[in-house]
């Protein structure tokens, strides 16, 4: 056997794990999935439309809009050759293209003539189906209805990642006293953060499907549908970042780091953010504060304390600093916010808490940001705090262990 065949075979074995991981295979169709399917349909103006997962020996449609079957041969299946692509595939006639003319799905039911596939990717790149439509005349989509399916595909991911993230907090809060409070609090906040953007998305996709609307109507709602879209993957990246913070041995790779040098980049980044709002954002890392630390997640870290400031503060400043108390190096993010309770201060550094103030005014997040940060600080060997007062701004303290200035 060839090297190449041997490296495919593995590629496809991972590939098979990671679609079974999701535990989706042969499960109760779902309202969430079909929707999607039915607003593919609908923007591309076909009558059939499927979520299809192709296992090992088959393609199984996990949603189906025109389609009698749940399943069919592998060897037939058009989106087995989506997934290898990572745009969108489409087949305009497939009565004459030499690949699927003689294929029984041409010739018998459902009588495929059109075929266009967006393939379903994994966060690591593995390929388990596709989101397809198909029509019984030729036809070709245009360049807006396949941003739209590439666009739904990755809700598609969004919707596995989703549910593959609540089995694992179902199994680990069997080992916590208060399970089934944090298990509510997780579904009821996640149902309040995506509400929103696919209420949006649902509204945008209707209006695509309507043929008075004009290209450049059709291009900003596109837009619009993609702003949404990186909402929910953000969400979906920050439980995926929480479920990895919360093992226990965090897997990080240490070398020297200058906070100082953090602090001013983080400023630089966020300067376009905090401008947008009417905030000043500033830099007080004037020497070099030295720490043995993984640069990734102390980004990360920083990220999200910047991102938090600026969401809780409607006017004034915020100060990113970097500075040397006695043998460890502090960052600090200050602003003028709106503050908190010293309760809300120790409250918000759980997972899907915020403070009461964040509550009551539906301040968009899941409560996720401090705790991740916190998690990756402990990593460290080091610590967060919070000092706060209501109406008096907040400052978020991570303290480590610094090196000296001539490591």
């Amino acid at each position: 056997m060839s090297h190449s065949l041997v490296l495919a075979g593995a590629v496809e074995k991972q590939r098979l794990a990671a679609l079974r991981d999701y535990g989706v295979l042969d499960t109760a169709p779902e309202s969430d999935f079909d929707d999607i399917a039915v607003l593919a349909a609908q923007l591309c103006r076909t009558p059939i439309a499927a979520v299809t997962l192709v296992d090992g020996e088959r393609q199984w449609f996990k949603a189906r809009i025109g389609l009698e079957a749940c399943e069919t041969a592998r060897e037939d299946s058009f989106c087995a050759q989506a997934m290898l692509s990572d745009d969108v595939m489409q087949v305009p006639d497939a009565r004459l293209d030499p690949r699927f003319r003689a294929n029984p799905l041409v010739t018998g039911e459902p009588g495929i003539v059109f075929y266009a596939g967006a393939p379903l990717i994994t966060a690591t790149g593995e390929m388990l189906g596709s989101l397809c439509v198909i029509d019984h005349e030729p036809r070709l989509l245009t360049p807006a209805e396949c941003q739209g399916l590439r666009t739904l595909a990755r809700h598609v991911m969004a919707q596995f990642e989703l549910r593959q993230y609540a089995r694992g907090l179902d199994v680990a809060n069997e080992r916590l006293r208060d399970a089934d409070r944090l298990k509510d609090e997780f579904v009821s906040r996640v149902t309040h953060e995506l509400r929103t953007p696919l209420t949006s998305i649902n509204g945008y996709l209707e209006m695509l499907a309507d043929e008075d609307v004009g290209p450049a109507a059709g291009v900003e709602f596109l837009a619009r549908i993609r702003r949404n879209s990186d909402r929910l993957m953000a969400l979906v990246d920050d439980m995926l970042l929480a479920a990895q913070t919360g093992r226990q041995q965090m897997r990080l790779t240490k070398r020297t780091l200058n906070l100082s040098d953090l602090a001013r980049a983080a400023v630089v980044r966020n300067g376009v953010l905090a401008e947008s709002r009417g905030l000043e954002i500033l830099a007080d890392a004037p020497g070099p504060v030295l720490v043995e630390a993984d640069e990734v997640r102390l980004i990360q870290v920083i990220e999200r304390l910047v991102l938090n400031a600026v969401k809780f503060t409607p006017r004034g400043r915020i100060t990113v600093g970097a500075s040397v108390r006695g043998d460890q190096a502090e960052l600090v993010v200050r602003d003028t916010g709106v503050g908190m309770s010293p309760e809300d201060s120790e409250r918000v550094l759980a997972p899907f808490r915020r403070s009461a103030d964040a509550e009551r005014a539906e301040v968009q997040g899941a409560g996720l940001g401090l705790s991740i940060a916190k998690a990756i600080v402990d990593g460290h060997g080091g610590t967060l705090r919070i000092e706060s007062e209501p109406g008096r701004g907040a400052a978020v303290i991570v303290s480590l262990p610094r090196l000296p200035e001539n490591v």
